[in-house]
């Protein structure tokens, strides 16, 4: 197949452009500047080059900013399927505005642009948190007028109903990671975000400690509902998905790519503690009365923007996914303490912090 891919310079977009690569499929690679290709090539083995294709372009504009002889171009490559996996990805709600704007506007932009090019399939990447506030999760779409955590959940959830209003005109799928970790093999991750951002802040914390006399043996609080669970799913897993969908997806469906063995907060600090030996913090909730001290506020705040998921308790139905995975001998993935162990030990052990 001739696929066209955007975001495939970010974590999940340069592995499923590899993966792709690698399943025999000639992929067209949407990228914005001469520096992200650098990176981008740079991740892609030399044998599989001849069926890889950089198009520099934006999503700012229904031409994606291409002349009309590259449109020309695709459209006579005939592109059989778009994946749609660039995204704005914050919580922070001042900027409301940028999220809508690409993740929104951007989204209506490739959707035109699959169409004029002819393209006969759309694969949108959104999130499994398009449910907002809410605790159970079917693979439907949800309500845009739902109460939201942030406005990153509520661009996306108006973005999957914009995909979903061209149906008629492309034939349309959804697919919807939870929270994605590394590599569940090697542990490698290129991001910083969630389970990373909380390591990277254990690192920097370790650190700091280890240079005052005396504070080594203090006992510091992290406010986290140690009995909630978070639904980590590795990039790998998420990847594998997205690519059996090439074959197998439905027109129309929605799929969440999540883990049904959910792990409790307490089991993933505690993961995190021996990997770090951090033996002198503890969890407290986040109603915690005590007031927390200088350095203790210091160290929750950078995380305090993952607060909510850390404190809620969110089941997904993945039926179709799981379904999809069947229909190729496939299994679900399950993220249990043992690999959690292996992809945390592994992540920290080769990526070193400077405080």
């Amino acid at each position: 197949m001739k696929i066209f891919v955007t975001g495939a310079t970010g974590f999940v977009g340069s592995k499923l452009t590899e993966k792709l690569l690698e399943k025999g499929h000639h992929v067209y690679a949407l990228v914005r500047s001469e520096r992200k290709k650098k990176a981008l090539l740079d991740k892609i083995p030399q044998s599989l080059m001849k069926r890889f294709n950089i198009v520099f372009g934006s999503l700012s504009d229904s031409s994606l900013n291409l002349d009309e002889d590259k449109v020309k171009e695709l459209t006579e490559d005939k592109i059989d399927i778009v994946y749609h996996s660039a995204a704005y990805l914050s919580f922070d709600d001042r900027e409301r505005e940028t999220s809508f704007n690409i993740n929104v506007e951007g989204t209506r932009n490739i959707l035109d642009f699959a169409g004029t090019i002819g393209a006969k399939k759309f694969f949108h990447v959104s999130t499994a948190y398009t449910l907002g506030m809410k605790e159970y999760a079917k693979e439907t779409l949800h309500d845009t007028n739902g109460a939201f955590v942030n406005s990153y959940e509520e661009s996306k959830c108006h973005a999957e109903h914009l995909v979903y209003s061209y149906r008629d005109r492309l034939d349309v799928s959804i697919f919807r990671p939870s929270i994605i970790i590394g590599d569940s093999k090697t542990g490698e991750a290129e991001t910083t975000f969630a389970l990373y951002g909380m390591l990277r802040s254990f690192q920097l914390f370790k650190k700091r400690m280890e240079r005052k006399i005396g504070e080594q043996s203090k006992r510091y609080t992290f406010l986290c509902d140690e009995n909630t669970p978070s639904n980590f799913v590795p990039v790998d897993y998420v990847v594998n998905v997205l690519s059996t969908g090439a074959d197998e997806a439905e027109k129309g469906e929605i799929y969440h790519i999540t883990n049904s063995y959910e792990l409790s907060n307490g089991a993933i600090f505690s993961i995190i503690k021996n990997a770090l030996k951090l033996d002198n913090v503890v969890l407290k909730p986040k109603d915690y009365l005590p007031q927390l001290t200088a350095e203790e506020l210091r160290w929750n705040e950078p995380l305090s923007v993952f607060q909510t998921y850390l404190s809620k308790n969110v089941a997904f139905d993945d039926s179709n996914t799981k379904a999809m995975l069947e229909r190729v001998g496939e299994k679900p993935v399950y993220v249990n303490e043992e690999l959690l162990t292996h992809m945390v030990m592994s992540y920290c052990h080769g990526a070193p912090v400077k405080a």
